[in-house]
């Protein structure tokens, strides 16, 4: 009986073993894997794994920038459903009338902060456009 038991519990051990193992290689901060901020300290939360979406997002922030993507920090990223083609922000254009999974992304680059709307891919991004408030004399 009690080989038996050494036997179940040395299973468990391995498999446990074999699945950090297998989750700390897909995972892993190795330059492959995209995060919120490349060059954020070691543990920060901004260190995070993010979807191909919001990766894209950083890119496009950088270029527009003339920046390097490390410095392009997320903010948030929340998934959304967008009630539309155009990410809800159609105004006058003619959008597909379905809903749209995405996300909401908010970064923070050259001291603003910037707002884009994607579809669940990133293969369509959107800014939200900025409302300036201007003081009227």
């Amino acid at each position: 009986m009690k080989k038996i038991l050494l036997i179940i519990v040395l299973a468990v051990v391995i498999a446990g073993f074999g699945g950090w193992w297998v989750v700390g290689k897909n995972y892993s901060n190795s330059g492959k894997t995209s995060t919120s901020a490349d060059n954020a300290p070691p543990g920060s939360i901004h260190n995070l794994p993010v979807p191909e979406a919001v990766s894209r997002v950083r890119s496009l922030v950088a270029k527009e920038l003339g920046i390097s993507e490390g410095v392009v920090i997320v903010m948030s990223a929340y998934e959304k459903n967008w009630p539309d083609g155009c990410l809800g922000l159609g105004g006058d254009k003619m959008c597909t009338q379905a809903i749209v999974p995405g996300y909401e992304v908010t970064v923070q680059a050259k001291g603003t902060e910037r707002t884009y709307r994607t579809s669940a891919d990133g293969s369509f991004i959107q800014r939200e456009k900025q409302i300036v408030f201007r003081k009227i004399l």
